[in-house]
């Protein structure tokens, strides 16, 4: 059975044969009532620390739980944004190889046009020449030919 300093109090003593001194008893059962009610002041306010204490630690869990669960989407999130960005910059590559490749054909189409063309030049310069020189040969004669019937006569 438990003692509660109600118990202390109320406790009641059988006279014995050589008696003790009432006002002792009553003293030394004050010293113990208080003593004891001190304790069990202590020892609630402990039992409320501890509850309190208890009470953090289960807040402080959920708010790990929700970290951890905040920490997890947030990797997530980040390893989808990396997926995409490298989809895209993959993407952005491939479609800059085929643009530079289309250049490149594009370039090398026109090369072979100018090359075409100068070669078409050059075979005009070759005929305008020859024609050239065919009329100038053939005034050539003709003033040959005119100062010859010029000198007959």
């Amino acid at each position: 059975m438990r003692v509660t300093p109600l118990d202390i109090i109320q406790k009641q003593f059988a006279p014995s044969r050589r008696g003790v001194d009432t006002e002792e008893v009553v003293a030394f059962l004050d010293e113990v009532r208080e003593s004891m009610e001190e304790i069990l002041k202590d020892n609630q306010e402990l039992r409320q620390t501890i509850a309190n204490r208890e009470a953090e630690i289960n807040d402080l869990r959920g708010a790990e739980s929700g970290i951890k669960e905040t920490l997890s989407l947030a990797r997530q999130m980040s390893d989808e944004l990396t997926r995409k960005a490298r989809r895209e910059s993959d993407l952005v590559v491939g479609e800059a190889r085929l643009e530079a490749q289309r250049i490149l054909m594009s370039v090398a189409d026109e090369r072979r046009e100018l090359q075409s063309e100068i070669v078409q030049l050059q075979a005009s310069r070759l005929r305008l020449l020859a024609d050239l020189r065919a009329v100038l040969d053939t005034h050539a004669r003709i003033l040959d030919s005119y100062d010859s019937s010029l000198a007959a006569r």
